[in-house]
C-alpha cells in the first residue's frame, strides 16, 4: 500500500512541477480528486455531444451551401495560383464580375448607333489634354466599333495627325493608326481565307508593301486594282529570304539587306486594270466593286477581309451604298479609305477639284462606323 501511495505522490509532484494545477484540475491521490478529474472529462464530452447535436439540428441545405462555398474557394485558389491556365481563370473571373447597368448599356448603344455618337470627343481642358499636341497616337473615340476601341476622328488635322504635328515629314504617315488596327485586337489569322483588297493601289511599294509588312495578318490572297498600267507593277521574281540571314553572335540574327517580297507572297497576288466604281461599265473599264466582292470573289463574313480604298473621289457613291448594305459591314472586317474633299488646307495636294466638304467627309466616316464598319481615314 505504501508503494502505491509513493507512486501517487510522485505523480502529484510531477503534475505540480509542470503546472497542471494552473489548469484548474486536482491531481491529488484522493478518491475525490480522481472523481473530480473524471467529472471534468465527462463535462467535456457533454460539450462535444451538445455541439454535435446542434450541428445535427442545422438544415442540410445550409451544410451543403457551406461545403459548396469551401469547394469553390479551393478550386478558385488552385486555378489562380497552381494551374497556370489563364483562359480558365479569365472565364471564371468574367463570370463573377458585376453585371453592368442595363440602362447605361442601352443608352450607350443608342448613342453609338447614331452618326452623332461617333462624332463625340470627351471634353477636356486643352492645357491638360495630351492629345492636343503631345501624343502622336490619336485619342480613342467615344464609341467602340465591332466591340473594340478605334481612334477618334481628327478633321482639324485632315486625318493626318503625325504630319500635321510635324512628327513625320511624310504626308501619308500612318503611325497614328497602328494602335487601333483591328488585326491587333482580333486574331484574323485563324480564318482559312484571308483577303486583302487594295482599291487604287498606285505603286507596288506604297500601300501593298505597307500592308504586307505592317498589318498583323498573313493574307492568303491579295487583289490589287490600279487602272494605270504604268503605276502598278508587281515584281516578276521573288526575294530570296533564306540567303539573307547574316550571323552576328550566338544570341541574335541580322540580315544583309532590307527584305523584299518573297516568291510565295507574289504567288498570292492578282492585279486588275479597272476603275473601281459603283457600276459595271465596259466603255470606261469600270467594275462594280460590291458585285465583285460578293459574286466574283464570293467573300463571306466567315472570311478575313481587309480593304484599302484610294480611288480619287469615286469612293463617295460606293461608301453610301455600303452604308445601306448590312451585309457589307459583316463581310469587311476593317476598312481604310482616303476620303477626298475640298478644303483650303488641302489645295496644295491638288484636292481643289473635289466637290464634297471636309465636314461631309467626317460625317461619312462617322456614319459608316455607326453601321458597324471598322473604318479609318487612310492618309
Amino acid at each position: 500500500m505504501r508503494k502505491h501511495q509513493n507512486t501517487y505522490g510522485k505523480r502529484e509532484q510531477i503534475c505540480k512541477h509542470w503546472g497542471f494545477e494552473s489548469l484548474g484540475h486536482n491531481y491529488t491521490i484522493s478518491g475525490a480528486g480522481i472523481q473530480q478529474g473524471r467529472g471534468s472529462t465527462r463535462s467535456r464530452m457533454t460539450y462535444f455531444n451538445d455541439f454535435q447535436g446542434g450541428v445535427r439540428g442545422v438544415s442540410p441545405r445550409v451544410l451543403y451551401f457551406v461545403i459548396a462555398i469551401l469547394l469553390g474557394y479551393i478550386t478558385l485558389d488552385f486555378l489562380l495560383h497552381h494551374s497556370g491556365s489563364s483562359e480558365c481563370v479569365k472565364s471564371i473571373l468574367d463570370a463573377v464580375q458585376e453585371k453592368p447597368n442595363l440602362e447605361e448599356v442601352e443608352q450607350e448603344d443608342a448613342i453609338c448607333k447614331s452618326v452623332e455618337g461617333h462624332l463625340i470627343t470627351e471634353p477636356q481642358n486643352p492645357d491638360e489634354n495630351p492629345w492636343n499636341q503631345m501624343k502622336w497616337v490619336g485619342e480613342p473615340a467615344r464609341c467602340k466599333v465591332k466591340g473594340h476601341l478605334i481612334e477618334s476622328l481628327d478633321p482639324k488635322n485632315n486625318f493626318r495627325r503625325g504630319f500635321s504635328l510635324r512628327f513625320a515629314r511624310d504626308v501619308e504617315d500612318k503611325t497614328h493608326v497602328l494602335p487601333y488596327l483591328l488585326g491587333s485586337k482580333v486574331d484574323l489569322n485563324r480564318r482559312s481565307r484571308r483577303v486583302y483588297l487594295d482599291l487604287g493601289a498606285n505603286s507596288f511599294h506604297t500601300s501593298i508593301m505597307w500592308f504586307m509588312r505592317m498589318y498583323p495578318c498573313d493574307f492568303s490572297e491579295v487583289h490589287a486594282f490600279e487602272v494605270d498600267r504604268n503605276l502598278l507593277r508587281i515584281p516578276e521574281t521573288g526575294f530570296n529570304e533564306s540567303a539573307n540571314w547574316k550571323p552576328e553572335n550566338p544570341w541574335a540574327i541580322r540580315v544583309n539587306e532590307v527584305p523584299g517580297i518573297p516568291a510565295w507572297m507574289l504567288n498570292r497576288m492578282t492585279s486588275y486594270n479597272y476603275f473601281v466604281a459603283d457600276i459595271d461599265d465596259t466603255a470606261t473599264q469600270s467594275i462594280n466593286i460590291t458585285r465583285f466582292i460578293k459574286e466574283d470573289l464570293m467573300l463571306r463574313a466567315s472570311d478575313t477581309v481587309v480593304v484599302k480604298m484610294d480611288i480619287e473621289g469615286a469612293e463617295w457613291p460606293i461608301l453610301k451604298r455600303w452604308m445601306d448594305d448590312p451585309e457589307m459591314a459583316e463581310i469587311i472586317d476593317e476598312l481604310f479609305v482616303e476620303i477626298h474633299y475640298k478644303h483650303p488646307s488641302m489645295l496644295q495636294y491638288h484636292w481643289g477639284k473635289f466637290d464634297h466638304t471636309r465636314e461631309q467627309a467626317t460625317q461619312l466616316i462617322a456614319g459608316l462606323r455607326s453601321k458597324g464598319f471598322f473604318i479609318h481615314a487612310w492618309p
